[in-house]
């Protein structure tokens, strides 16, 4: 049987409430105790949430690994330009 409109929104907001671990926790639960297909249902959309932000996660990663290592070349030309700044002002 499966999951009305209602409760499919309902199960989402839900999902959406959780955290991560609370997440790992369901998938745990279904994955021992789902039989009917309505179970198998909501274990299928835990997951799908769980991978969602797991690929949103991930994401997130990999554009600050990028912003870090541009920010830190910048950072670097800048210290190196506000030395020899003051090298300057020391020589005169």
């Amino acid at each position: 049987m499966p999951l009305e409109s209602e409760d499919h929104e309902m199960l989402v907001k839900e999902l959406r409430g959780m955290d991560r671990e609370e997440l790992k926790a369901t998938i745990d639960y279904w994955e021992d105790e789902a039989v009917w297909s309505h179970q198998l249902q909501m274990l299928d959309m835990v997951k799908q949430e769980l991978n969602q932000r797991d690929k949103e996660r991930q994401e997130q990663i990999e554009l600050l690994t990028k912003s870090l290592s541009s920010s830190s070349r910048l950072g670097r030309l800048l210290s190196s330009g506000k030395a020899v700044l003051r090298k300057f002002v020391e020589l005169k």
